[in-house]
């Protein structure tokens, strides 16, 4: 166990655990959850996934040191890349498929979370969970039965994305009480894509490098989501 990792990405999820924490207190506010509960949740799971990935992550061929240069090409390079083609996807697949209704119900819900907790929780604490420990996780599964390393890397980004599309899934419900399959496809397909981006920015880059993918997924995002937001009755 490297407990200077396990400390030192703990820290980075406070905010995330706080704006979330914030968030969830307006757009949950009638669930059988209390605020105290949720805060509790969301506390042991920055400290379990960050012990998870402090002890895998010595273990495996990944390197995890910041170098200006691979911030740039897998951060911010990978970052641009993934937002624009999430936003053609939403755009010309998804939002066609939605009534103006549906529509409504799912803007207000993106904006009611709001930017900061889906920054900081989304693009901070969903990394550290998918990118940091079960990606590292697989990696190191692979490594053990002797698999290459591109086949590993590539099966551990593939395994950690399909996961992360599936986690996604039950927030459909919170906007939809008859979900379409369009908006499952859009789910899967849509978190897919982001997970393997920051995936590879993970592995060839660092955890800083997928932190920023995501965290460019959202504000890129952001400004269009607002703008619409703003025309609707």
């Amino acid at each position: 166990m490297n407990w200077v990792y396990m400390i030192i990405v703990f820290i980075i999820c406070i905010p995330g655990i706080y704006f979330m924490y914030q968030s969830e207190k307006i757009y949950l506010k009638e669930d059988d959850i209390t605020d105290r509960q949720r805060l509790i949740i969301h506390v042991l799971t920055a400290i379990i996934f960050s012990m998870i990935g402090a002890f895998i992550v010595p273990k495996i061929e990944v390197v995890q040191q910041i170098e200006a240069m691979k911030i740039i090409k897998y951060g911010f390079g990978l970052g641009i890349i993934c937002s624009i083609g999430h936003l053609l996807f939403y755009n010309m697949y998804f939002v066609p498929n939605l009534t103006r209704e549906e529509y409504y119900k799912i803007e207000t819900y993106y904006v009611n979370a709001g930017i900061l907790s889906r920054l900081f929780y989304g693009g901070i604490i969903e990394e550290v969970i998918f990118r940091w420990s079960l990606l590292s996780l697989f990696l190191w599964l692979c490594q053990l039965v002797n698999v290459n390393n591109v086949t590993s890397e590539w099966l551990a980004i593939a395994i950690s994305s399909i996961l992360f599309a599936l986690i996604h899934l039950p927030s459909i419900k919170l906007v939809a009480s008859k979900p379409k399959k369009s908006m499952y496809v859009y789910a899967i397909i849509g978190n897919i894509w982001v997970g393997i981006f920051a995936g590879v920015a993970f592995v060839y880059g660092s955890l800083l490098a997928a932190i920023i993918v995501h965290m460019l997924f959202h504000l890129l995002w952001w400004p269009i989501q607002t703008r619409e937001y703003a025309k609707l009755p």
